[in-house]
């Protein structure tokens, strides 16, 4: 072998093994979401919307995050209701970290609701205009989500029930102080999970979410594995 191709193949190795050191792999986590959701109907087109939700991440271990989200809303019809809202969520800045950054967010929302056969399928499209207002970022992050969330009770077993829905996050713009809110699609997620009405007012939900959140070079993916468990309340 010739000193020039030794040189060569060297030099393909070198850089093979430089674009291998700098590949971002993806990071995965198991955590359970505990929402705790309150709806009210205020009047005969008033509604209200209260929900607090802790977040145990970093395989279950720690509080990651802790979110208390407010509304009021507007029915249009039985089927069409317009919202207004704001959260606010405290997130530890690294998954088993002590320390937590503040989000404020205010959001704008409009939700379609109905059934089919009879009531026995349930239907709902939900989406939301959120403009984040996180530490250490000066200017807002646009953000819309649309879900798409079935319920299907279970035939002689009506307060029984399947569920599923499917969310997409999408950034509206570029955030120049964090290289990680691009615009573009954000994260999706997917639910499996069976329901449980022990009245008309009270049911909890209980399944399975992935959750796929798409990062910027260098940082890698993020795939998380969530248990979530739901207490809807109703008035």
């Amino acid at each position: 072998m010739s000193a020039k191709n030794f040189s060569a193949i060297a030099l393909l190795l070198t850089l093979t093994a430089s674009a291998n050191t700098h590949a971002a792999s993806a990071t995965s986590d198991f955590q359970s979401w505990i929402p705790i959701n309150i709806n009210a109907n205020l009047t005969q087109q008033l509604r209200g919307f209260l929900e607090f939700q802790p977040r145990i991440g970093n395989d279950n271990s720690h509080l990651t995050s802790m979110m208390i989200r407010p509304s009021i809303g507007w029915a249009l019809s039985p089927q069409a209701t317009l919202w207004a809202g704001y959260l606010m969520s405290a997130d530890s800045v690294s998954p088993s970290s002590d320390k937590y950054l503040i989000e404020n967010r205010a959001w704008q929302g409009f939700s379609w609701k109905d059934t089919a056969n009879n009531k026995q399928f349930i239907w709902e499209m939900r989406n939301r205009l959120e403009e984040r207002f996180l530490a250490r970022n000066a200017d807002p992050s646009f953000r819309w989500r649309t879900r798409f969330r079935i319920e299907q009770l279970i035939p002689n077993y009506s307060s029984w029930s399947v569920i599923a829905s499917e969310e997409i996050f999408v950034n509206l713009n570029d955030n120049e102080n964090n290289p990680q809110l691009k615009a573009g699609a954000q994260q999706n997620r997917t639910y499996l999970g069976i329901g449980y009405r022990f009245a008309p007012e009270f049911q909890i939900e209980t399944g399975f979410l992935y959750q796929h959140v798409w990062k910027k070079e260098p940082a890698g993916d993020q795939n998380n594995k969530v248990w979530m468990t739901n207490l809807n309340i109703n008035f």
